[in-house]
């Protein structure tokens, strides 16, 4: 069977073997993905194999103070921004190195484009647990915000361009 792009389904897909190293985030997705799906809170995206998770993300609504912003992101003169957060992004230990994580973004930047076209989004934020997840979304064009120690943001114009290549 081949790899597929679903929402969370707690009665399919077998949360209890995921282990992604990093304890907040196999508990995030054991514990807490499906509650918050269940609140609108966010939505959880997994790649999977069958009942196998690969890896996931998580997608909901947020906003950027203004301030936090570079100068070129800055418009108008709203206190705060539209923009998709990228909660959590985790690859299983037995698929990690293989390019899942890169496999995970662009369907998040899927996402968000598609989201693009009914409400206003500037782009993604994400908050990295820790600089070795913030150069990977360094690595993606994401830029540091001011304010917030591992906050990055992507501006619409360079998801467009990563999906469009």
């Amino acid at each position: 069977m081949a790899l597929k792009f679903e929402i969370l389904n707690p009665q399919k897909h077998n949360r209890d073997d995921f282990d992604c190293g990093v304890d907040a985030l196999n508990r995030y997705l054991k514990k807490f993905a499906n509650q918050d799906q269940k609140r609108s809170l966010t939505k959880v995206y997994v790649l999977a194999k069958e009942e196998t998770i690969i890896g996931f993300y998580s997608i909901s609504a947020h906003s950027v103070l203004r301030d936090h912003l570079p100068e070129n992101q800055k418009i108008g003169p709203y206190e705060a921004l539209p923009f998709l957060l990228l909660g959590r992004l985790a690859v299983d230990k037995r698929f990690q190195g293989r390019g899942y994580g890169d496999v995970l973004i662009y369907h998040a930047f899927e996402k968000t484009l598609h989201a693009a076209e009914t409400v206003g989004i500037m782009g993604m934020v994400v908050d990295a647990k820790n600089e070795k997840a913030a150069a990977f979304y360094e690595g993606f064009g994401f830029k540091r915000l001011a304010g917030a120690k591992n906050r990055l943001a992507l501006p619409m114009a360079a998801i467009k361009k990563a999906v469009h290549k």
